[in-house]
């Protein structure tokens, strides 16, 4: 009986249709409650392995358990290549520009925070061995007190980004938490292995194998290595983006990462030795966001095909969580969780305040930053394999029961960071709250089609336009740039911002112009006129504003009239109070989708 169950145990194809088809029933559960899909995808992911191992009977025959495990590592090379895009799109973060706007505000707000979590972690895990008066020595139990600390520290890629991306976010404080996220996965995976290879090397850790004979090898294959390969697929890649079609790159830059992704357990398996995948595609993304020729054209075409991968790949994250740690982390988990909580928190407040920004940060960037997952599952794996001793599947139970909270509410509370700092439109919000399911609908909008192929334009549709107004579309946290600000402090606020038009106000807050960037060229030519203009000197006081009002249609009027790309907003009751910024190509993304969802 119990071969015919095993054998009921769904293959590689039929068992990943199953999790895009759970997907799809997680996604629009999450809109009708109001969480981010990645939340929808997880619980998905878990339903779906409770539904299997209740069908198998696993339960009361555990191979049937195994037999499931053992299929999902089947579609390892989708994880991979899912793994691989999201940590390519986190490193293009360090692309040049976005630099010199955010690097030194990351730097600081990262050492901070990095340094406050790994130490009170630390602590916290080291004075609870004490307390609990473990059975392993002091010193093998503050070894695992130091690894808790520093896989505390890094910040789950790809529910960040998905998150980020799903409804759409921009702003300073959304570069910043990408920024931070990069650089917490960068230090992480870096510290990680050379405190572990350097204390496996002075016999403080006991380690089998290969890594044994070549421990100073493998730290320069998993740190220095890692980046090296990284940056030349990345220089690789953008030859290839520049000689070839988009459509022969994609084939090529899925075909890179799946093999990147297969070679590093290879490596393992047969050599004893490997790199850091995740730091391989982190490099290779920063590299190629420097070097490419046009790269946000390659970064666009793979939000939109990597739609099912990110899907399927979150199913996948739920199907694997180890829901029973949780019964097993206890204490040791309990504090854990408690100390990374406070260590993002109070290690962003005080990094936020020493970077002087962004502002609306200091209290919501930590908590913004709890998602963990792939990273340190990467790390239990490698624990598990070369410690010998019992505590290295207590760290593995510790890290692997956490993550079981931090990717349900690490999401939830990004989700509240970048909405309440107006990082989000509103018009992204209502969207997800209302979800269409009457086929009525598909019909309408079919006869809408046909009306208009014939010059007919329906009335719903002008009612649809109408409700949508500007106060829908804007973003509320715009860097505004002070009348009486000297021209050294102007180009520090372009560099910082991704617009090409900048509001001017005066000290009360009322709108004084806007200053394009065409207006600042020519005084860049000229150092003589940079020491005697202000920001109010370069504003254009006749420059458009629409107020919080104004209908789509209408806004599309004054875009087209004027032949800007983004307009500041002010306050239909303040007059020339400045509330937000909207930009055109928001504007028209939002007229091709009704206020409904249809």
């Amino acid at each position: 009986m119990a071969l015919n169950v095993l054998g009921m145990v769904p293959g590689p194809g039929l068992l990943f249709g199953l999790m895009l088809a759970s997907a799809i029933v997680g996604g629009y559960t999450a809109r009708l409650v109001h969480v981010p899909r990645v939340v929808g995808f997880l619980v998905a992911g878990v339903a779906l392995r409770a539904a299997l191992q209740a069908f198998l009977g696993a339960s009361e025959n555990p191979a049937a358990d195994h037999a499931l495990e053992a299929a999902s590592g089947t579609l390892r090379p989708i994880k991979d290549l899912a793994l691989g895009l999201i940590l390519f799109t986190i490193g293009g973060v360090f692309e040049r520009r976005q630099l010199r706007a955010i690097g030194a505000r990351v730097l600081r707000i990262g050492t901070v925070e990095v340094g406050l979590v790994a130490f009170f972690v630390f602590v916290g895990c080291a004075v609870f061995v004490v307390i609990a008066r473990s059975a392993h020595g002091y010193v093998e139990n503050l070894i695992l007190a130091l690894l808790l600390g520093v896989a505390a520290i890094a910040t789950a890629p790809a529910a960040t980004l998905f998150v980020l991306q799903e409804y759409e976010a921009k702003g300073p404080i959304t570069n910043t938490v990408l920024g931070v996220t990069g650089l917490n996965n960068v230090v992480c995976i870096v510290v990680f292995h050379s405190v572990f290879l350097i204390l496996a090397s002075f016999g403080v850790i006991q380690t089998t194998g290969s890594l044994a004979e070549h421990l100073w090898l493998a730290l320069a294959l998993t740190t220095v290595g890692s980046i090296a390969l990284g940056v030349l697929a990345g220089t690789v890649l953008s030859i290839i983006h520049a000689k070839l079609p988009i459509a022969e790159t994609l084939l090529v830059f899925f075909a890179l990462f799946i093999i990147l992704g297969a070679v590093e357990p290879w490596m393992w398996q047969h050599v004893g030795l490997s790199y850091s995948f995740l730091l391989t595609a982190l490099a290779m993304g920063a590299v190629f966001s420097n070097v490419a020729i046009d790269s946000q054209k390659l970064e666009a075409t793979l939000r939109t095909v990597g739609t099912p991968i990110f899907a399927g790949f979150f199913v996948m994250a739920g199907y694997g969580l180890h829901i029973g740690d949780l019964r097993q982390r206890g204490w040791p988990g309990g504090v854990y969780i408690l100390c990374r909580c406070l260590g993002k928190a109070m290690g962003c407040r005080i990094g936020v305040r020493w970077a002087r920004g962004p502002e609306r940060a200091d209290d919501r960037l930590g908590p913004a930053l709890l998602c963990q997952a792939a990273v340190v599952i990467g790390l239990a794996s490698f624990v598990e394999r070369y410690w010998q001793s019992e505590l290295a599947s207590q760290f593995a139970t510790v890290v692997l029961g956490s993550v079981v909270v931090f990717e349900f509410v690490g999401p939830l509370l990004l989700k509240r960071c970048v909405v309440q700092a107006g990082e989000v439109k509103a018009i992204t919000l209502l969207r997800r709250g209302t979800v269409t399911t009457e086929g009525a609908s598909i019909v309408r909008l079919t006869l809408q089609s046909l009306l208009r192929l014939f010059g007919v334009h329906d009335r719903a549709v002008v009612s649809d336009r109408d409700r949508l107004r500007v106060e829908h579309i804007m973003r509320t946290n715009v860097q505004f740039i002070l009348a009486s600000d000297p021209f050294d402090e102007v180009l520090h606020a372009m560099e910082r911002s991704t617009y090409n038009h900048f509001p001017v106000v005066h000290e009360d807050g009322t709108f004084a112009g806007v200053i394009h960037f065409s207006d600042v060229r020519d005084v860049l030519y000229d150092p003589a006129l940079t020491e005697l203009i202000t920001a109010y000197d370069l504003a254009d006081p006749d420059s458009a504003v629409v107020p919080t009002d104004m209908t789509a249609t209408e806004l599309l009027d004054v875009f087209t009239n004027q032949n800007v790309g983004v307009l500041p907003v002010v306050d239909k009751t303040a007059g020339k109070d400045i509330v937000g910024m909207v930009e055109q190509r928001d504007l028209l993304r939002a007229l091709h989708r009704p206020l409904d969802g249809r």
